[in-house]
């Protein structure tokens, strides 16, 4: 099919004709030219000619009011936008699915005195459910991924839930006339509500397109510890059908959820891909801690990929996402309990990934019974010291990595700000967190920097005694030797590291905290002893 030769205009056509879109209002103009040309060559979107926007608007209203079907209606740069706002309001107030999608100049040529060029980015933000700008006509792979996901995004974003109207922006440049053959595939990311998702059958078979050997990776984020979900995911994970992967910040654990998520997936050599690389991925939970779980989905994609969540607008980690439910982790297991339990497909996915989560963990074993002073021994000898069924608070940065190498056999409650990854509040939270858990004991584990930046938080008069606080001091920012790039710069002690020499006896004498400290394997389990001895808020300094 002959069509206009700006990619970005291809994908919207091709995603709107995909997602069921059948009528489109035009109002002519220059601008929109390739808006103009894709529509009319897109066979499954039948144009409307309506001159006048203003009357554009409303015709493209009235046809998505009769049918209860989304339109979309297209303009021009500059007031012609402006002239569609009376409809969109209209829109807006009656939960009508109308997609409005104007032409822009390039950003460059915004405020230079340039023909029809207004703020058209976010103008009408006050009357559609969300407004997009899209990037600029650009081929990079970034752009390319960038733009389908906005697109997919917006269209089920008017049509999913409660309905209204939303705004695509679309900067042109010139040429804008050209036309060349394009027979390029857009992928089509799918909304279920909860609602419909006891409509769907959600054959597996299907959606894998294997038949026996589906590989099916179930990947958890962070999430609230919820024992409903814990009970029917284990029942999943139990069997041979799927495999589970959960950091343990999913507050996912039993015999047969491998917490090795980081360590799994950054041992998987070239020649492995295929053997590790799933059909079906489905993620829950929130942020995932892990870049090297990233790095290979995103490298090495499934064939299909679920994201549960009740989010509106699905989020996309993996740049491979074809399925959003929109719906509670709980609500997803639950309907879905008997789904992968009771289908017929059998896979040695699960063993596989279970045995190099093993072989990960006897790693990491190995490297604590040396009797060497490091990070891996000291992690392993705190989680040996906490108490069964307890919390634990992880800090950003070396902390919360650390923390999830460990799988959790002791049946903890994890809790981290991964919302952000900031370390301006983690002990702050832990305090909060610790006035709510007065029958329980909590336990922050923090670096130097992290408990420095928020060390107002021991300024309190509620100072719960439950907390206790393990400060692992490396003297300064440690995670950043750990990365690539600033260790090789001459900056890398002044502006990454940022040492400090502070003596944080101190600071627990300030506000009146018990102190512990150990710098050698020889006195760390007696301090970890003393510091759950007894009830009293204690501060446990490790340097390293």
């Amino acid at each position: 099919m002959e069509t206009t030769t700006k990619y970005i205009i291809r994908t919207l056509t091709t995603l709107l004709e995909a997602k069921g879109i059948k009528e489109a209002v035009l109002a002519p103009g220059s601008r929109n030219a390739p808006l103009s040309i894709a529509f009319n060559r897109q066979k499954g979107i039948r144009c409307h000619i309506i001159v006048d926007e203003r009357c554009a608007g409303y015709v493209a209203l009235g046809m998505a009011q009769k049918s209860n079907q989304a339109v979309a209606v297209v303009c021009t740069s500059g007031t012609a936008l402006l002239n569609l706002a009376p409809a969109v309001a209209e829109a807006y107030y009656q939960q009508i699915p109308l997609i409005v999608i104007s032409a822009d100049r390039p950003a460059e040529w915004i405020d230079q005195d340039d023909s029809q060029t207004i703020r058209q980015d976010g103008i009408l933000k006050n009357i559609v459910k969300h407004s997009y700008q899209l990037p600029e006509e650009d081929r990079e792979e970034k752009n390319r991924w960038l733009t389908n996901r906005m697109i997919n995004e917006a269209i089920n974003l008017s049509i999913s839930g409660q309905h209204g109207p939303i705004h695509i922006n679309v900067p042109i440049d010139e040429p804008l006339y050209e036309t060349i053959e394009s027979t390029e595939n857009e992928r089509v990311i799918n909304c279920i509500t909860q609602t419909g998702l006891r409509m769907t059958n959600l054959d597996i078979k299907k959606l894998t397109n294997d038949t026996h050997q589906a590989k099916i990776l179930l990947l958890a984020g962070f999430m609230a510890p919820n024992k409903t979900i814990n009970t029917i995911i284990n029942e999943w994970a139990d069997t041979d059908k799927l495999c589970v992967l959960a950091e343990n910040l999913s507050n996912l654990y039993g015999k047969n959820i491998c917490n090795n998520v980081e360590n799994v997936f950054a041992s998987i050599t070239e020649d492995e891909i295929e053997k590790f690389r799933p059909d079906l991925l489905i993620i829950i939970g929130g942020a995932l801690v892990s870049k090297s779980a990233k790095k290979f989905l995103r490298c090495h994609p499934a064939k299909n990929t679920w994201k549960i969540g009740e989010e509106t607008l699905a989020v996309d980690t993996m740049k491979h996402l074809t399925w959003h439910f929109q719906c509670s982790p709980d609500t997803f297991a639950t309907q879905m309990q008997k789904t992968f339990t009771t289908s017929d497909t059998q896979s040695i996915y699960n063993n596989t990934i279970k045995k190099r989560s093993i072989d990960a963990d006897n790693k990491r074993q190995n490297q604590c019974n040396k009797n060497d002073w490091n990070e891996n021994q000291i992690f392993a000898t705190i989680y040996n010291a906490l108490p069964k069924g307890s919390d634990l608070h992880l800090s950003n940065g070396t902390s919360v990595r650390n923390g999830l190498n460990i799988p959790n056999s002791k049946e903890l409650k994890y809790f981290a700000n991964r919302g952000t990854s900031g370390i301006d509040g983690c002990t702050s939270t832990a305090i909060g967190s610790a006035l709510m858990n007065q029958n329980g004991v909590t336990t922050l584990i923090t670096g130097d920097l992290c408990m420095l930046y928020d060390s107002n938080a021991l300024w309190n008069d509620e100072m719960p005694q439950n907390l206790k606080i393990i400060i692992i001091n490396n003297h300064g920012g440690g995670i950043f030797g750990k990365m690539p790039g600033p260790p090789t710069t001459t900056e890398f002690n002044r502006f990454f590291l940022t040492p400090e020499h502070i003596n944080f006896s101190h600071l627990a004498s300030a506000f009146n905290i018990d102190f512990l400290k150990a710098n050698k394997y020889e006195d760390l389990t007696d301090a970890l002893n003393l510091l759950y001895k007894n009830n009293g808020c204690k501060i446990l300094e490790i340097e390293i």
